[in-house]
């Protein structure tokens, strides 16, 4: 297949979020398979640094001087002199390796090159809708101007930067023809990012359902337009970074305002679990842990990491004590208000229990968690700022991983863990929910352990059925083998893309086919 990616930003020329991963991983996993595949995304001015240590690093011109018209649906309609009212970009790309996707580069000084980051601007509607353009005009003008011309089979969007262009492909009377055979299909990774307004709160009257066209680049009104409702409105298909999640983004609690268009497009959404890059995160290979492992040689290794674990956070240095950990965000949708509530009870009735805390966040939960540590010295180890070593030796060192999360879309932290053999305990929520198997006692199954209602005590008890296990040795490295031999790569995840892939394709092969469907059998007319 030939599949074309749009996005925001890109890894790793430069990463602000979970996106830019994901759009370096999943097409190159695409590739892998055989799949010519290729991404068009804007040329920051951040990207220098990139280029200033990548000296082998060189871009190639694709199109120069392409005039991206200012108005957008109505572009065909308008007076030739209109016409003239455009912005002027350039298009380059770069190819790495052979089995590599290719990447273009929408080139603007003002918009793009001139800017210090990526996202954060007062015209970032502007920006992104200029990439949308962009990467339309940039397809039609080399349709255009050579019918053999490298045309993609499916365009995959991904969240609200990208929207523009479901919606111009679909409605504008330029392009709406040429693309009308070429699936277009929206990835979202958060729904609570829509566009660069508060669409949660809008001001009387100026709530957008959807139904006016797309006002021009440059007026005030486009920013009020719901970026990524019209794409889930205008959209082939839809898909989430779970099936989880995407059940629970049809309900008022997870849709942040979506949620009567997402029931209208449930027929079209589905989820599918990011991967893991399981070359980055290797316990066989990671130079950062102190002894290195894999899924038959962990027991020692693990004991030796957990160890160093518990010097670096003057705990007692014991291999049997249980060590509990919690690396996230100090936040409500981490869980912390039902972990607040919940570890004072599990110090004061288990002993042996050691736990460690790593992350910055809310000002009101790092005093909570200061008051515990000065409670409970001796049993408590807390690093409470942001650190990119200290989690892999996190994972490495400590037996059970807590994520009590009032809601997790992808969950990440689980594929890490489990990747390193410490167990999680989790709420089922999200990826989470998708990601974890109860451990059972009877059959050996399993990876990790839950609790659904969001309540102290159910934690707790999830902790408790946790530690019963860990006191049989012979169950509890079951339990760990079963976690790090668990298949959460990016070429699962690319293999579920694929059979989605396929699967629009075949839709939109019928629909727009001139032979009827075989089940069809009109009455004839006498």
């Amino acid at each position: 297949m030939k599949i074309l990616f749009l996005t925001a930003e890109l890894a790793p020329y430069v990463s602000v979020g979970g996106l830019s991963q994901v759009m370096y991983f999943l097409p190159h996993a695409l590739s892998k398979k055989g799949h010519d595949v290729r991404i068009f995304t804007p040329k920051y001015g951040a990207m220098d640094a990139y280029v200033q240590n990548k000296n082998k690093w060189k871009l190639e011109s694709v199109m120069e001087n392409l005039e991206i018209p200012l108005t957008l649906l109505d572009t065909i309609v308008k007076p030739k002199k209109e016409l003239a009212r455009t912005i002027s970009c350039n298009v380059k790309s770069h190819h790495s390796a052979k089995k590599n996707p290719y990447v273009y580069f929408l080139e603007n000084r003002e918009y793009y090159e001139l800017r210090a980051n990526v996202f954060g601007y007062s015209d970032d509607h502007i920006r992104f809708a200029l990439l949308s353009l962009g990467c339309l005009e940039w397809l039609y003008q080399e349709k255009k101007n050579n019918k053999d011309a490298w045309w993609p089979d499916i365009i995959q969007c991904n969240d609200w930067h990208t929207c523009y262009l479901i919606q111009l492909a679909k409605q504008s009377p330029r392009y709406k023809n040429l693309f009308a055979k070429t699936p277009i299909i929206l990835t979202v990774h958060n729904f609570h990012f829509q566009g660069n307004y508060d669409f949660r709160y809008p001001k009387d009257g100026e709530k957008d359902n959807g139904s006016t066209p797309l006002a021009s680049l440059l007026s005030p009104v486009l920013q009020k337009q719901n970026a990524l409702l019209r794409g889930i409105q205008n959209a082939d298909a839809i898909n989430t970074v779970s099936p989880t999640h995407a059940i629970e983004v049809l309900t008022k609690e997870y849709a942040e305002g979506l949620d009567e268009d997402l029931l209208k497009a449930r027929g079209k959404l589905i989820g599918i679990l990011n991967g893991l890059d399981t070359k980055e995160f290797n316990p066989q290979t990671d130079p950062i842990i102190k002894v290195k492992y894999n899924e038959k040689t962990f027991f020692k290794a693990r004991q030796e990491n957990k160890i160093e674990l518990q010097g670096l956070f003057s705990l007692e240095k014991d291999p049997q004590r249980p060590l509990l950990a919690i690396t996230a965000r100090l936040a409500q949708q981490k869980g912390w208000d039902i972990l607040i509530e919940m570890l004072p009870k599990l110090f004061e009735n288990r002993n042996d229990v050691q736990l460690i805390v790593l992350g910055g966040g809310d000002h009101s939960y790092r005093e909570k968690v200061q008051r515990l540590y000065e409670a409970f010295p001796d049993r408590i180890g807390i690093h409470l700022y942001a650190d990119f070593r200290l989690p892999r030796k996190i994972f490495a060192g400590a037996d059970m991983m807590l994520i009590p999360s009032a809601f997790e879309p992808g969950g990440i932290v689980a594929l890490e863990s489990l990747r390193y053999g410490s167990v999680p305990i989790i709420r089922r929520t999200g990826g989470l929910n998708d990601i974890i198997q109860d451990f059972s006692v009877k059959n050996g199954k399993g990876n990790g352990f839950s609790f659904h209602k969001r309540d102290p005590w159910a934690l707790y008890g999830a902790i408790v059925q946790a530690l019963t296990v860990y006191q049989q040795p012979t169950l509890w490295k079951k339990l760990v083998y079963n976690c790090m031999v668990a298949d959460f790569s990016w070429e699962h995840a690319a293999k579920e893309y694929e059979k989605w892939y396929i699967q629009i394709l075949e839709e939109r092969k019928r629909a727009t086919s001139l032979t009827p469907h075989p089940a069809y059998n009109p009455r004839p007319i006498i």
